[in-house]
């Protein structure tokens, strides 16, 4: 596998076996290199710095989750799309990405509206961080050294929050969560359950993580290079399934 290094504070370790990261690494050098001989490269990650692990192969990904190291598998999109080159545009879900899957248990296993009010009790307390939390901590010390420049508004990195939450019911405390750990989003958009390849076609993220197949799936069929993010509640009912 090859690191990636976008600057000295965030590197973005990638699988032989990816072939779709070449929209998103698109003119990066390689500044380091592992040759494992077949052997999964997780025990490496931790000493490398990681910010970030892509890969294709599934099994090597839930192991690097497993070891605490923001890891998805990614899959290609099933048509081209145009995608900026001037701007590298990261979308993420909620629920087991950037936060913890506390909530999605609740909506899992007792149901909406159960879900709602336990997100309007517990709208003032943060939600427990999730395996993407600190990637998107190490986008936002980038997008900072920008706006140091004043330059904000061109600042070539974007970040969007892409939620099947309600604004109204539940959104609350993902924002407050935010603003918690002294973090900023770019855009945030609450779907209130609607289908995210639509609006993935809008934003055009060169990566869009989320930790339920049928997320990805609908992302890939319009054009949407999307990764899994196996995390959370959501694996056991996609096995099961």
């Amino acid at each position: 596998f090859a690191f990636f290094k976008l600057t000295v504070t965030c590197r973005l370790a990638v699988s032989n076996r990816v072939t779709p990261c070449a929209v998103l690494i698109s003119g990066l050098t390689i500044e380091r290199f592992c040759m494992t001989g077949g052997k999964s490269p997780v025990g490496y990650l931790t000493a490398y710095l990681t910010n970030l692990y892509l890969s294709a192969d599934s099994e090597k990904v839930q192991e690097a989750i497993e070891a605490g190291i923001a890891s998805a598998t990614m899959f290609t999109a099933n048509k081209d799309v145009a995608y900026s080159d001037t701007q590298l545009r990261v979308a993420f879900d909620g629920d087991a990405v950037l936060f913890s899957d506390e909530s999605e248990q609740i909506f899992k296993e007792q149901g909406l509206d159960k879900f709602f009010e336990h997100e309007q009790l517990n709208e003032n307390k943060p939600l427990a961080q999730g395996p993407l939390k600190g990637f998107l901590e190490d986008l936002g010390k980038l997008q900072k050294k920008f706006y140091a420049k004043n330059e904000r508004l061109n600042c070539p990195i974007r970040t969007f929050l892409v939620t099947a939450r309600s604004a109204a019911s539940s959104g609350a405390r993902v924002l407050k969560t935010l603003r918690s750990w002294g973090l900023e989003i770019d855009e945030a958009l609450f779907l209130a359950g609607a289908p995210k390849g639509p609006i993935l076609v809008k934003i055009r993220p060169h990566i869009f993580f989320d930790d339920q197949m049928f997320h990805i799936e609908g992302a890939q069929k319009l054009g949407t290079i999307a990764a899994h993010v196996p995390y959370g509640v959501a694996q056991k009912y996609q096995k099961s399934a």
